[in-house]
């Protein structure tokens, strides 16, 4: 980290670990989606580099640095306005217990983890400014090393000619409009609520409520901003946050 940071200023190294962290994201595959067993192992094999854990351990840092820096915003700036704080109602959970504090630290972590996979999924459908086409894997190609890949024309990685059925995750700046930047935010959050709706149904069926979903309601007077949130079984945190995902995915 250091070493990058004397070579290159801040913004230009945390771009280049984005951009390196996307390239090891799989292309769907011109003949049809890749299989999860497919689609773990080339993960497997693209992140178990040095530079992309190091990349990956990057991201997660500052993105836990950044959530602590919001949450005490959140949490302590309203104090200094006099402001009234929400009545804590039901029984407080006043000390947590080591699996209490195992499970946050587990979720802050995996917010990282997350991260990669959202922003990473934006990148990999982004559009080519002023044209239609996606833009092809050339550049991300340039990106990655000591990495091997297979580069026929169906398989090459990191092209995106026939893949995500015209998605579009990132537009140029004099592209922007309505239609694709306030439009679309209420559509994320109706689709991630649909099928949040429907995960939370499932894990208060009794066979499985005991062994996830249980631990959240413990807790019944939260007062720890996003401590009290995230305090969840690590389960419930990882289906939770891909949601979003999916929502991207269904909406981009």
């Amino acid at each position: 980290f250091l070493s990058y940071s004397r070579t290159m200023d801040a913004p230009r190294f945390f771009m280049n670990t984005a951009k390196r962290l996307a390239a090891t994201l799989p292309s769907p595959a011109s003949e049809g989606p890749q299989s999860v067993h497919e689609i773990a192992r080339h993960l497997r094999d693209e992140l178990s580099t040095r530079q992309s854990l190091v990349d990956l351990l990057v991201l997660t840092a500052v993105f836990v640095l950044v959530l602590e820096l919001v949450s005490n915003i959140v949490y302590y700036v309203p104090r200094f306005f006099s402001a009234k704080t929400i009545p804590v109602r039901g029984k407080h959970l006043d000390e947590f217990s080591f699996k209490d504090k195992a499970f946050v630290t587990f979720n802050k972590c995996l917010t990282g983890l997350f991260v990669y996979a959202y922003f990473g999924y934006l990148w990999s459908v982004r559009k080519m400014p002023g044209d239609d086409e996606h833009e092809s894997g050339d550049e991300l190609l340039s990106l990655q090393h000591n990495h091997t890949h297979v580069h026929d024309h169906d398989h090459t990685f990191g092209n995106h000619d026939h893949c995500c059925g015209g998605g579009k995750g990132i537009w140029a700046l004099d592209e922007l409009s309505l239609a694709n930047t306030v439009f679309p935010v209420p559509m994320l959050f109706v689709v991630y609520d649909f099928f949040y709706t429907l995960l939370h149904w499932a894990l208060h069926v009794k066979a499985v409520y005991a062994f996830v979903h249980k631990h959240h309601h413990h807790q019944k007077a939260p007062s720890r901003a996003n401590i009290d949130a995230v305090n969840v079984h690590p389960l419930e945190f990882a289906l939770g946050e891909f949601n979003h995902v999916l929502a991207l995915h269904l909406v981009v």
